[in-house]
């Protein structure tokens, strides 16, 4: 090293731990800012989305938010919660991704490749101590992602076992530049059930495709969203999400706060100028996220859920957006529409011992899980 070198201060790259998003906010670092910067920049990781989820429910966990930094850079940002789970007079601590299960998608938020090495090493110290957990289970992680290869290669000592399993199909659509060119590479029987299902409810009805704005306020535009989701669920003789009122909240708040930013996506289907579809979704980055569909089963014949999806489709072409995720679930419906898939992952790591037997017969078992009672805020995610 040159001799003029000798007196430089080396600081070192380090991880950071708080506990809330005030003090992330003291540290002086813009969540959002350093998630632009990333490969995984979704809207299951903004700011808002976690920040209003942990303020719905986050009593009773811990919150863990992991930033490694360089200076004044911020190289990863892993957001993290530690729940209380008791079942059977167990109780039993877990790691996991905040807002687990709400989100679609979890990731680390990576923002510097040319310093995975330093980065990965910092983060696999972090992980193998002992953080006071059972469990750590980290779900609906991208199969092609680099928080997916970082877990695969994931050692843990002796004394906790590792799984890994597929958890999820994700279809999604690459939007071509025009809506006639989608329609020419879909299967011929479904181009014609389009144009058959939109003429047939067209004789009976004025069918009008109106965005959240053109229906009223965001509020009132969630309220006719939540009364047709739980009008398809209640047909199916099913309580619904909403049924949850704490769930039912979070996404009102959540509406909210995305239409100001610009990323809410609330779609009506109308027949005589009543709402009989909806979606429930988010443009963000070029892209669209279906997040929940909603419809009243009365009008099921004059197939409402694929004609507002036609018309959701077809709008976001306008737009230039460049993907149709239809996210979670590889329901037959998302296929029609000529989707191809990602999978989403679960990484298990699972510290040996009583209660980490009795925690793995629990889960494994539908029926034990009925029984047990999760401490620090339930929430059931149900069938979507």
């Amino acid at each position: 090293m040159a001799q003029h070198d000798k007196n430089l201060t080396v600081i070192p790259m380090e991880m950071r731990e708080f506990g809330s998003f005030n003090d992330l906010e003291a540290a002086g670092i813009d969540w959002n800012n350093v998630l632009s910067h990333s490969l995984d920049d979704n809207p299951f990781l903004t700011y808002e989305w976690l920040s209003e989820w942990w303020r719905s429910f986050g009593k009773g966990r811990k919150l863990q938010l992991l930033a490694v930094k360089e200076e004044d850079r911020v190289l990863l940002m892993i957001p993290l919660m530690i729940s209380t789970y008791k079942a059977f007079g167990v109780k039993f601590r877990k790691l996991e991704f905040v807002a687990t299960p709400a989100s679609d998608y979890h990731n680390f938020v990576m923002t510097d490749f040319e310093k995975n090495a330093e980065v990965t090493e910092l983060l696999r110290k972090k992980l193998r101590q002992n953080l006071g957990v059972n469990s750590m289970e980290l779900t609906e992680i991208p199969e092609h992602s680099w928080t997916a290869k970082f877990l695969g290669d994931l050692n843990m000592d002796g004394n906790w076992k590792t799984t890994t399993r597929s958890l999820n199909l994700c279809p999604y659509i690459n939007l071509p530049e025009s809506m006639d060119k989608l329609l020419g590479n879909l299967g011929s029987n479904f181009r014609r059930n389009l144009k058959r299902w939109q003429k047939s409810a067209e004789k009976d009805y004025t069918i009008r495709f109106l965005k959240c704005n053109e229906i009223g306020s965001v509020e009132e535009g969630m309220k006719i969203f939540f009364e047709l989701h739980q009008k398809r669920w209640a047909s199916k003789d099913k309580p619904g999400l909403f049924s949850n009122n704490q769930f039912k909240d979070f996404h009102m708040a959540v509406a909210k706060t995305f239409a100001q930013k610009g990323w809410l996506s609330l779609f009506f289907l109308t027949f005589n100028g009543t709402p009989v579809s909806a979606i429930y979704g988010y443009e963000y980055n070029q892209k669209m996220y279906n997040y929940l569909t909603g419809f009243d089963p009365k009008y099921e014949a004059q197939r409402p859920g694929s004609l507002i999806f036609k018309n959701a489709i077809e709008y976001s072409i306008s737009k230039g957006v460049t993907e149709f995720d239809f996210m979670r679930g590889g329901e037959s419906y998302k296929t029609s529409w000529g989707t191809i898939a990602r999978r989403n992952l679960e990484f298990r790591f699972l510290k040996k011992g009583f209660k980490s037997n009795v925690y793995s017969w629990i889960t494994n078992s539908p029926r034990l899980m009925n029984l047990s009672k999760k401490i620090g805020g339930k929430m059931e995610l149900d069938s979507r």
